[in-house]
């Protein structure tokens, strides 16, 4: 594996520039990138299905609330991406693993050679969705430590910085990846290469396994998880079957000790809800079939058993039966 930061200069070829983009999925963290990006100048288009949200941008602007500051800034947003027109540099997927497939079909007329389609989703399995209709030296993955909530329709909270990590899902990073990357540094997102973006989206995978369906379920932040003995022997046995799966699967994982990286996400983000709590919250769907289901549909594959993630998943989709539906 090989990482990197961005360069200092890049030569540019023809046509590269500008940058335009469209974030698939502006919710919380899309609008939170969408933010860095307009703010730096670039051409960006939001899209989400929640149309009170996408009203409220286009008629007051999109704020990011940050400690004590509010930043407001005008951004086009729209709820049906058919509608726009211009051919995009790069294209972020943001919205839920289920709706992936959906999303993009939707984004076709956007994409030539050029175009880079970045998911920066929870969970595994978006990456070989993407790859159905789009060239696999197109599609980039990325994980991001940045936190964010949706305080009111138009308003964002920006909950926590922190590194966003991505490259090319074949490895083969070249000039137009690392210009993006440019890009997203000048407009103050910390970012980095990487060339082995299955181990970086498994160590992702292991954190989302061990915190989020815990917390949906007892309906508490993040860092409640470590004052308790019974969730951190429950965290403990998730963790465990997953990096079980990963081994067999012979899928490297970066950290040494995934339970101990999984505690210290936890303690770091402490006072975060995370985004399968809030989806609970909020009378979603959740993603749990892209994380501890992920765990088991590998499992099945590899010959490894995976009971506490299975409960975890059951228990998950009991919960999402109780909570009333949201429009969006």
């Amino acid at each position: 594996m090989t990482t990197g930061t961005v360069p200092a200069v890049i030569t540019l070829k023809k046509g590269m520039n500008k940058l335009k983009v469209a974030i698939i999925g502006a919710g919380a963290m899309g609008s939170l990138y969408g933010y860095y990006l307009a703010n730096a100048g670039y051409s960006v288009e939001l899209v989400d299905i929640w149309q009170q949200h996408v009203d409220e941008i286009n008629r007051n602007g999109l704020t990011i609330i940050d400690g004590n500051k509010h930043h407001n800034i005008f951004i086009p947003a729209i709820a049906d991406p058919r509608l726009l027109k211009e051919m995009k540099d790069l294209i972020i997927v943001f919205v839920k693993s289920y709706q992936t497939a959906e999303a993009i079909e939707s984004c076709l007329h956007l994409v030539n050679e050029q175009t880079r389609i970045l998911t920066l989703q929870n969970g595994v399995g978006n990456v070989e969705i993407l790859q159905q209709y789009i060239p696999s030296e197109q599609i980039m993955g990325g994980t991001t430590s940045h936190g964010a909530n949706v305080k009111q329709p138009g308003q964002i909270i920006h909950a926590g910085k922190g590194k966003t990590v991505m490259g090319r899902i074949d490895g083969q990073n070249r000039t137009r990846e690392r210009w993006l990357a440019e890009k997203f540094a000048k407009a103050g997102i910390e970012v980095e290469i990487n060339d082995n973006i299955q181990t970086l989206l498994w160590d992702k995978l292991m954190v989302n396994v061990g915190i989020n369906a815990l917390t949906a379920l007892l309906n508490i932040e993040n860092g409640k998880l470590l004052e308790m003995e019974e969730t951190q022997m429950l965290m403990k046995y998730l963790v465990a079957e997953a990096g079980n799966v990963s081994s067999q699967a012979k899928i490297q994982l970066t950290c040494q000790n995934p339970l101990e990286h999984v505690k210290s996400i936890a303690e770091a983000t402490g006072d975060n809800k995370s985004s399968m709590l809030q989806d609970l919250i909020k009378g979603r769907r959740t993603e749990v079939d892209y994380i501890n289901g992920a765990i088991i549909k590998k499992g099945k594959e590899v010959g490894v058993s995976t009971p506490y993630n299975k409960v975890m998943v059951a228990l998950i989709k009991a919960k999402e039966k109780q909570v009333k539906r949201e429009p969006f």
